[in-house]
């Protein structure tokens, strides 16, 4: 049998996009997350320290979902960088699009809202997370990847649309020598 050239160039289209998933970060099999896979609904529940070590989000149940707020941020305040009109005041939402959000303090801030925990693939799904620094807000998920880090991934439209971060685990505890108000809850890894 003869293959017509558009079936070609349709097999070879989906041949490619079956191999950008296959090495896509995100796109992993779930047999790879194996510590996922025996995660409970409540494993996200925590303090956790985000990629920068600028912020920390408490994510906490409500009913059948999850929600995460700013529980603490390294720089509270805006400093002399931010210009004489804002130093030393405390740093608000001055990038939310309704002008009438902008004067909330970020910290107490609420960023994630509506994660469900889905047991078939070990995964909070359905999110939406709030971006301070732009004021947009995306669809998000996250997985466990051990007990102590957490893969949160922010994206636009579908999974494949966006990006990973990597949390940390972390027990708040009152400021040490160092000044921050927190450990790692498993500071070997």
């Amino acid at each position: 049998m003869v293959v017509a050239p558009r079936r070609r160039r349709y097999r070879l289209a989906l041949l490619v996009l079956a191999s950008l998933l296959l090495v896509m970060p995100g796109a992993r099999a779930v047999a790879d997350r194996a510590d996922t896979s025996t995660a409970d609904a409540t494993g996200i529940v925590g303090d956790w320290l985000v990629a920068g070590h600028g912020a920390i989000i408490r994510i906490q149940q409500a009913g059948d979902r999850f929600d995460g707020y700013i529980a603490w941020q390294l720089h509270d305040v805006y400093g002399p960088e931010d210009g004489p009109a804002l130093d030393g005041k405390v740093v608000t939402d001055r990038n939310n699009p309704d002008p009438a959000l902008r004067a909330r303090p970020l910290t107490g801030l609420r960023l994630l809202t509506g994660l469900r925990y889905d047991a078939a693939d070990g995964k909070w799904r359905d999110g939406r997370v709030y971006d301070t620094e732009n004021g947009h807000t995306y669809r998000c998920m996250a997985w466990l990847d051990g007990s102590d880090k957490l893969v949160f991934r922010g994206y636009v439209g579908i999974p494949l649309l966006g990006r990973d971060t990597h949390w940390r685990r972390v027990v708040m505890r009152t400021p040490g020598a160092a000044g921050l108000p927190y450990e790692l809850a498993d500071p070997g890894r």
